[in-house]
């Protein structure tokens, strides 16, 4: 039977309106399948952060024991180094976010092309002992006597910030170099040298071993010690840095408030000091986080840019770093 004219048309029509609906159809699969298909990055939510062993990481120790990243949506990735060198490596490299540094280390990166910020300060504290067998009981019967540092560092620094806020000149000390912390203790130890300035745990040491306490950087209002971040981290991990600082403030209210035996095997084990200070350790009150003043890196800077660490132009705010 001969279809009607009519009911051709109807045919055709039909059969083009199932074409373009299939088209259009699959034009959304290949659409929507290829958004699905396009995974999102995920967000790096690792800090990794380059530190040695001192009091000031204690915070960090107590941060990763008690999963204090965890509850703050993060990851702390601490890599403990022997030495400077090998951490300024492996932040050049990119292995690390930040690190925990100081005022001079800071001036020093940036005389390297490596744009690095404080975005906190820390409580290392660099202690000034006279030998137990010197007769030394302060700076005003110290002239001329030998003290070993590791020169153009923080250490001499602080020195001279101690010398200069007692009135007394750089040269005040017979300074002798000695690279190596643990080389200056045993020098202390065996009276080969009268004066030393030393970090934990090497302080405590010390003096347990009969050193005389004639200041230190902290006691003279001297905080130079930062945590730091590459500009790179601070553009890419702006809210995964500040998650850690969170955690790192949390640890100082635990540290501040709890009796340190209860936390004392924690940081013994984690921060670097031996098992012979058990029950000698003496840790600071510290601070929650804050960022450095700009009148004490701008100090810091003079200083450095003298001894050709840095140039004479480099501004405090060029070692700021904001978190967004």
């Amino acid at each position: 039977m001969k279809k009607s004219g009519k009911n051709t048309k109807e045919h055709h029509l039909l059969g083009r309106t199932g074409i373009l609906t299939a088209l259009l159809g699959c034009a959304a699969a290949v659409i929507l399948g290829g958004c699905a298909g396009k995974a999102k990055t995920p967000v790096d939510t690792t800090v990794h952060l380059g530190v040695m062993y001192s009091s000031d990481i204690v915070p960090l120790t107590i941060i990763t024991e008690q999963g204090l990243d965890k509850k703050y949506g993060f990851q702390l990735d601490m890599q403990v180094f022997s030495s400077a060198k090998d951490r300024d490596a492996a932040l050049q490299t990119g292995k690390l976010d930040g690190v925990f540094t100081d005022f001079i280390g800071l001036c020093m990166y940036q005389n390297a092309g490596l744009d690095v910020k404080a975005t906190g300060c820390t409580d290392g504290d660099y202690v000034l002992l006279a030998g137990k067998d010197t007769g030394i009981t302060s700076l005003e019967n110290a002239a001329g006597k030998s003290i070993a540092i590791s020169e153009n560092t923080l250490i001499e620094y602080s020195l001279d910030y101690i010398l200069n806020n007692a009135g007394l000149d750089d040269t005040y000390l017979d300074k002798q170099v000695v690279p190596r912390i643990p080389d200056r203790l045993e020098m202390l130890r065996n009276g080969k040298i009268d004066l030393v300035l030393l970090p934990e745990p090497f302080s405590t040491l010390a003096i347990k071993d009969g050193a005389v306490v004639l200041g230190s950087a902290n006691t003279d209002g001297l905080y130079p010690a930062v945590s730091a971040f590459t500009k790179k981290s601070i553009d890419e991990k702006s809210d995964t840095i500040k998650k850690m600082y969170q955690a790192y403030d949390e640890a100082v209210d635990y540290l501040n408030t709890t009796p340190l035996n209860e936390y004392e095997a924690t940081v013994i084990k984690a921060a670097g000091y031996p098992e012979e200070l058990t029950g000698s350790i003496k840790l600071p009150v510290y601070r929650k986080n804050e960022l450095p003043k700009t009148t004490d890196l701008q100090a810091a800077v003079e200083w450095a840019a003298k001894k050709g660490l840095c140039s004479p132009d480099l501004k405090p705010d060029q070692l700021i770093g904001e978190l967004k």
